[in-house]
Formats: structure tokens, sequence, C-alpha cells
């Protein structure tokens, strides 16, 4: 396989066009804070200007059908929309969304009306939406859900669903919908028993509550080119009578199981079932290793620790090769469904190697990089903070599956059982 990063002819016109359109919509003014703590108000809803208009252009959904609102483009021009938003320091989509969950399952799940009417929304970045899996007793083990979708008695065509959802969404609240999983039967068997929504957050009875939580998000969502795409803060969510129409039910009333698969297999990394594009995105550059190795070439206080100790030596080549590893893996799975291939494996390998390296990374910069790496004073910190907030996105390794989970996953993509 090619690891090469240079653009064919056809790319580089592409890119041309893309960097001119940037240049022009992407706002002056917007800051691209490693911390997505430091993130006002005012600059998210900038990128959410910025999605509109990458919407309207078919840039931010670019695999999905021109039908439904995608740009209806190959894998070669959307890896250099990837590339070319990651060198400007942002993501696709340049804020927390899952609408990039949502929209592969409703392409697979949904009927052609819901198609039509719900997937414009999220593909040209005019709703912003939650994923409402995660419960007290249902994390790894989404199957157990407690929240009650059940058939109104008196109006058959309403949900009506009471329960709580918990360590969901992001910045800020509330979302414009809920991709929702909820348990529709109290007798049917597990797995049998589940049902899927893709429902407004306006509904009455809906309560949000954010969650005083330590990481701001995952490694990969953190410390790369952008950090647009953390989640920064999590709620919880309840539901108390909350009216769901029909119309919002993705599959049968017991069909849930078989949607929330569609769903995790692209949260697990198969992205060869996510046609927007969006999950293909790969590192060209990493930049957590690269911000490293300027510290130890330029910091002349960890350039003597080096110098002097043979074992930070060792640290820092394991650092490199680490996210050497990680940057290939995640060329190779981008570069799998443009070469007409599948490896159902892949993601999910990719996804479990960093979750280990993330936990590994935050050892390495402690030993090298000392103290500073620990703190977020303004006047201490190292490289505006991509330390500190590597130190603590490293130990979120559950969302996206967990590493059991994930074994699980690879297990039966090889065949080979759990």
């Amino acid at each position: 396989m090619n690891f090469s990063n240079e653009y064919n002819q056809e790319q580089k016109e592409f890119a041309k066009e893309v960097r001119d359109w940037l240049e022009k919509n992407v706002p002056k003014n917007l800051i691209r804070p490693r911390s997505i703590f430091k993130m006002s108000r005012e600059q998210w809803e900038m990128r959410r200007d910025l999605c509109r208009k990458l919407g309207q252009k078919g840039w931010l959904y670019p695999l999905y059908p021109s039908e439904y609102g995608g740009g209806g483009l190959g894998g070669d021009k959307s890896a250099v929309l990837n590339i070319e938003m990651a060198e400007m320091g942002l993501s696709l989509p340049p804020l927390y969304d899952s609408g990039k969950l949502a929209a592969p399952t409703l392409l697979a799940c949904a009927t052609e009306d819901q198609k039509k009417r719900l997937l414009p929304p999220i593909l040209k970045g005019e709703a912003v939406t939650w994923q409402l899996f995660t419960e007290p007793e249902a994390g790894t083990d989404e199957a157990n859900q407690q929240t009650n979708a059940l058939r109104s008695v008196k109006e058959k065509e309403y949900f009506i669903v009471n329960g709580n959802k918990i360590f969901v969404g992001g910045l800020y609240a509330p979302p414009d919908q809920f991709l929702l999983l909820t348990r529709s039967s109290l007798e049917a068997p597990r797995h049998q028993n589940l049902a899927m929504f893709l429902a407004p957050a306006s509904l009455a009875g809906v309560q949000i509550f954010p969650l005083d939580l330590f990481p701001e998000g995952t490694i990969g969502q953190v410390c790369y080119q952008s950090s647009d795409s953390a989640p920064g803060v999590k709620h919880s969510v309840f539901f108390e009578d909350v009216k769901i129409p029909e119309s919002y039910l993705i599959g049968g009333d017991n069909d849930g199981w078989k949607v929330t698969t569609a769903t995790l297999t692209v949260e697990h990394g198969d992205r060869d079932t996510d046609r927007a594009g969006t999950g293909a995105a790969f590192i060209p550059r990493n930049h957590l290793v690269e911000k490293l190795l300027d510290q130890c070439k330029n910091n002349p206080a960890i350039k003597n620790r080096l110098l002097e100790n043979p074992l930070l030596q060792g640290d820092l080549v394991e650092a490199f090769i680490g996210g050497e590893i990680e940057r290939l893996f995640h060329m190779r799975n981008a570069g799998l469904p443009r070469a007409g291939k599948r490896a159902a494996y892949a993601g999910p390998q990719t996804a479990l190697f960093t979750k280990m390296l993330g936990l590994n990374m935050t050892a390495y910069l402690t030993r090298i990089l000392g103290p500073q790496t620990l703190t977020n004073d303004d006047q201490l910190l190292l490289e505006e903070g991509l330390f500190e907030v590597c130190e603590r996105s490293g130990l979120c390794i559950a969302p996206g599956g967990t590493p059991e989970a994930l074994k699980i996953v690879i297990s039966r993509a090889l065949r080979i059982g759990r």
C-alpha cells in the first residue's frame, strides 16, 4: 500500500479549490484552543456556521449521496478535504457532533421517506446530534437498556419515554436532536425489546444536566491537528413522560438492536460502513509526537535531561515508534475503502492501539518533559497545554468501546470467536 501523502493531479487541483474556499470562509478570529474547555459559546457558534457553509458545498459529509445533502464525492477528494482541514487546525466536521454516527445509521436502516427528511439537516450542518445510548446500567452492555419507550395506549402513533441517559453529549446544551436507544417492550426477549429514535431534543419532559468530569475527550479527539471533535462536557439526560411521534422511529418497534449494530459498527471503527467519509480521516502527521520532538530538540532543560538519562531516550524512542504505528494504521484504514478493499478488524485494531498508546504516552510525557505536563497554568504549560490535555485524555479509554469490547469485535471480525 502506498503510504505517501502526495496528491495526484486531480487532487492538487481540488486542494487549491479547498484552500481558496477555506481562506475565504474560515473566520479570521476563529481560535483553536487545545483544551475544549476554553472554547467559548461564540467560538462554538462560529464552528456551527462553518458547518452550515461546508454543508451547502457538500463538503461536510463528502461521500454521502448528493440527493440527501452530501457531496457525492469520491474517496480521493474526501481525503483532500480531511487533510486540508487538518492543516488549518480543524476537523471534519469542525465540532463535536454525533451526526457522523446517526447518518450512516439512517442510511442503513431508515425508510426512504426518513432518509429524505432526516438526513439533509445532518449532512448540511443544520442539526447537531447527541448519541444517547449509555445508561447507569448500560455501558458496554448496550442491550441492557432501562429507559422505556412504550407505545401510548390512547395514541398508538406516539411512544412515551421515561428514563435516564448518562455520559452523553458535548458543548453546548441542548443539541437539536437525539439518537436515542430505548427499551420498547417489558416482555420481549433481550435484543428483541429495543427501539431506536432520531428525535428532537426540544420535546416536553426532557431535562439536561452537565457532569463535572476530569477528561474532555479521548486522546484521538484532543491531541492531533484539532481538538474540535472532543465533546468537552458530558451530561445526564432525563426523560419524564416524553411523547415521541412514530415518524422518528428508525426501524420497527423491536428492531433497535439491529439499528444499534449499524451505529456501533461505525463507532468501533469499521469505517467502510461510514459513507460520510469523516470516519476515514487519517493522521497525515502525528501532531502530538511532533510537538514532543520539538520540545526535546529546542527546550534546553528537556534536552539536557535527555542527554543525561539514557532511560528517557528510550521513552522518547517508544513514543515516536508508537506514534508512527498509529499514524500508519490510520492511513491504512483511510486507504482501504479508496482501494475498494475492506478489513473489518482494521478500525477496531486502530482504536484499541490508540487507547493503549494513550495510557503509555501519559507516562512517557511525564518522565521526559517533567511536571510541566501536569499543569494548565498559562505561564507554565507547554505547547498551549497540549501535553496536559494528553495526560488527562490518555486515561479516557471507555468512549467508543472499551479495550475489552474492541478485542471482542476484532476476534469476531477475524472469525476466531470471543
